[in-house]
């Protein structure tokens, strides 16, 4: 008989749903061990954990424990910049962002880097169901995936290339304009 198996094709098309179903999710390769802020600390507070951390963000924690957004170091030196005001004397809230994207640990790797394109973050915390933190992937952590071949499952190394382009283009300001 010449031509294709169908049976051949099934079992081979079986075999990769399987694979994208079991495909490598958040949890196993973001980040646990955090250093995290309160919306009313200060900036100063914030900056020297992340200098003493060698980091480069900090998760925001409500009163309630759950996350409220992310501080960056770039939130902390604009905040410096505008305020003209010492970093003790500026609250975290002041500086931090006001939209949160999160990503929960049981979505597949594809998902957080999807988000990170879509909304321009480097960094995306790890959520439970209820809102608790468990921790923070980043476009550093799907870089490190991506080094040995048989990690790359669930991602494609072109894929995290137009992920990084995205996050560094420019966002538009508030007239729509690109900032100068």
């Amino acid at each position: 008989m010449t031509g294709a198996k169908p049976w051949l094709d099934r079992c081979t098309t079986s075999a990769r749903l399987r694979g994208r179903r079991s495909a490598m999710r958040v949890q196993d390769i973001m980040t646990r061990q955090l250093e995290t802020c309160r919306a009313d600390d200060s900036l100063w507070l914030a900056a020297r954990k992340m200098w003493d951390h060698d980091l480069g963000a900090l998760p925001v924690l409500g009163g309630d424990g759950r996350v409220t957004s992310v501080l960056t170091d770039r939130d902390i030196a604009m905040a410096a910049y505008l305020r003209g005001k010492p970093l003790g004397e500026v609250k975290v809230s002041d500086a931090m962002s006001r939209r949160l994207v999160t990503v929960q640990p049981t979505e597949p790797i594809r998902i957080a880097e999807d988000r990170m394109r879509s909304e321009q973050v480097h960094r995306i915390p790890v959520v439970n169901e209820v809102g608790s933190l468990e921790g923070m992937v980043t476009l550093n952590d799907l870089a490190h995936h991506l080094q040995t071949p048989a990690s790359r499952e669930g991602l494609e190394p072109a894929e995290v290339a137009r992920t990084l382009s995205a996050i560094s283009s420019p966002r538009t300001g508030p007239s729509g304009c690109a900032p100068a």
